[in-house]
């Protein structure tokens, strides 16, 4: 079982190269950690596709704890006695909804199904994907309408949400192309509609919070991309926004 030396004092194992049956599994993994005990390594990370699902219960067995998960892979720790601190796991989930007026000023809304009150358009970051990207996907998803990203005007944090995380909800200003609804998701969708702000503010069948959010951000500039100069290497910032 082949493994590489982190500058935490810690040990990775390479995923990729692990045996293929359950017995060679223990006998390596369990020399593993005879090696980071004699050598006082603080964690030892064990990264297991969903191919390899069959040895979770060898590695519990021999001391590893869940830290985190993806659709096709989890990942295993076993911490030494006197270590403390472990790397976060990931703590947040991202969502973002969308602020898109037309040029008569009008606000585009939408109505989920089983739902009274309207709403932003919007909804999940996908992993790794461009927050720009992710809220003009949604927008498109759930109006049909085509708009382009402007800016960053606001964002709130609710915890606990979903599987004991934070989720951070950014409120973004996009201008629309189109106008014309035509609604993709259906299934969550029952409505899209274009309103005055003036409206949708005195409408109190709309959320509270949302009519709040909306007054105080419908009109502001926000944070706006910036491209940084020499952005490559491994430091490279996925998406920037600063004010302007």
């Amino acid at each position: 079982m082949k493994f590489v030396l982190d500058k935490f004092n810690g040990v990775i194992i390479s995923h990729d190269e692990l045996p293929e049956d359950v017995a060679t599994f223990r006998l390596e993994l369990h020399d593993v950690i005879a090696f980071a005990q004699q050598e006082q390594k603080n964690i030892v990370w064990l990264t297991l596709t969903i191919e390899c699902a069959q040895f979770v219960p060898i590695a519990t067995e021999l001391g590893f704890v869940f830290h985190n998960c993806l659709e096709d892979q989890i990942t295993l720790i076993l911490k030494a006695p006197t270590t403390e601190f472990v790397p976060f796991i990931p703590t947040h989930t991202l969502g973002a909804g969308a602020i898109v007026k037309n040029e008569q000023g009008q606000l585009l809304v939408v109505k989920e199904q089983g739902m009274t009150g309207y709403k932003l358009p919007g909804g999940h970051i996908e992993l790794g994907e461009k927050i720009e990207t992710a809220i003009i996907r949604e927008v498109l998803e759930e109006t049909g309408v085509e708009a382009s990203f402007q800016s960053i005007v606001g964002f709130t944090t609710r915890h606990p949400f979903q599987f004991g995380k934070t989720n951070m909800y950014l409120v973004c200003r996009l201008i629309a192309g189109t106008e014309t609804i035509a609604i993709q998701d259906t299934d969550e969708i029952a409505d899209a509609k274009w309103v005055d702000v003036a409206d949708y503010l005195y409408d109190e069948g709309n959320a509270d919070f949302n009519r709040q959010m909306i007054g105080a951000l419908h009109d502001v500039d926000g944070l706006f991309t910036f491209e940084p100069d020499n952005n490559t290497g491994r430091f490279k910032k996925h998406e920037t926004f600063f004010a302007q």
